[in-house]
């Protein structure tokens, strides 16, 4: 094994402002621990906005397009960045531009890996797909669950591997330890994630009306910026007809969502399907109980042992239901959550994940 890594790319090309794009600066970040990296990312975006705000040990090239399904110019100026920088590894977040990327590699010896973070629904076995997919030597996904969904979707070139490698957290140890466990009043509840249809904000609103019902008094926050104009209405009108309005609180884009966790009595995790949800993750760091559908990734952390609640897929009773159970057994489900922070910590650390990196990187 190497002890230095190529020079690499981190690529994501998205105008989001969501979990992609902060993976895509985490990785670059800790890449540049063990190799020159690069970060490529669009003129004038968050991810860009982002980088710019702190100091990096990584330089970024920002790119200017405008089309995602094929652009000239950006294949111009990516080809120009690989020359410049003499780069050996590509590592891509997304998906559309992927089409202009493959004639951007063309000509260069390159190890080009693709970064899945979501679940995908459309197959892409077609021709033109099967011709751009070729190019990739690894596809990485964030948990087993990811992993299955993108070799039944993706097309597999005669090189292609597929691998899980666990994202990595520094987590601060400002948490209190198993023998500390506070219990606030009212009930601090968070959810955090962009206010976007299947991520279950509306339904964790819903599941609340157990908590009103039993009389047992909570603030919920739900975190996360606006990511789909339909659905912040839909979730603006559900907070507004519940009686317990006053108590749901929207607290937008927030630069340290990690603030809420460390305050938090519970994780409402709704969501209708992730691949490796980093709000799941920093809770289970925090030790802090947490409450999903079983769908897509969220039974694969019980099988790695962890201790969280799961019920039906898109059923709001059960879910409100076992909200109430949790808040009435909260001690207990609070010391049952703290057993989470070691396995947290076995799972998801840095050395383990810059390992996983080491083994497909040149």
């Amino acid at each position: 094994m190497a002890d230095r890594i190529a020079p690499t790319a981190v690529m994501c090309f998205s105008s989001g402002n969501g979990g992609m794009e902060r993976s895509a600066i985490r990785l670059a970040d800790l890449l540049s621990h063990v190799t020159e990296t690069t970060l490529l990312c669009k003129k004038v975006s968050f991810i860009e906005n982002l980088y710019r705000q702190s100091e990096y040990a990584f330089d970024c090239e920002a790119v200017k397009f405008c089309s995602r399904t094929f652009s000239p110019a950006m294949l111009v100026q990516v080809r120009s960045v690989i020359r410049k920088r003499k780069l050996g590894n590509i590592i891509f977040f997304g998906a559309s531009e992927l089409k202009t990327l493959y004639f951007a590699f063309l000509g260069f010896d390159l190890n080009v890996v693709v970064w899945h973070g979501t679940t995908k629904s459309r197959p892409k076995h077609d021709i033109f797909h099967r011709l751009v997919y070729s190019s990739v030597n690894y596809h990485v996904a964030l948990s087993e669950h990811l992993i299955r969904n993108v070799s039944s979707i993706v097309p597999r070139g005669k090189n292609t591997e597929y691998r899980v490698i666990y994202p990595s957290f520094r987590i601060d140890a400002g948490a209190p330890g198993p023998e500390a466990i506070v219990i606030h009043k009212p009930l601090k509840l968070v959810h955090i994630g962009r206010i976007a249809a299947g991520k279950g904000q509306v339904d964790a609103v819903q599941a609340c009306e157990s908590l009103y019902q039993a009389g047992i008094a909570f603030e919920f926050d739900l975190v996360g910026p606006p990511g789909d104009e339909k659905y912040s209405r839909q979730l603006n009108n559900a907070i507004e007809h519940a009686p317990y309005s006053e108590s749901i609180h929207l607290r937008g884009f927030v630069d340290d969502p990690a603030a809420f966790l460390e305050q938090a009595d519970m994780l409402l995790f709704p969501s209708y399907g992730e691949g490796m949800p980093n709000a799941f993750i920093e809770a289970l760091h925090y030790g802090i109980p947490c409450l999903a559908y079983s769908n897509t990734v969220f039974p694969e952390y019980l099988e790695m042992g962890f201790k969280v609640r799961l019920v039906r897929d898109r059923d709001v009773d059960a879910l409100a239901q076992e909200l109430l159970k949790m808040a009435q057994n909260l001690q207990s489900e609070k010391q049952q959550a703290a057993s989470n922070r070691n396995l947290a910590v076995e799972y998801f650390n840095v050395s383990r994940e810059i390992d996983g990196w080491r083994e497909i990187l040149l």
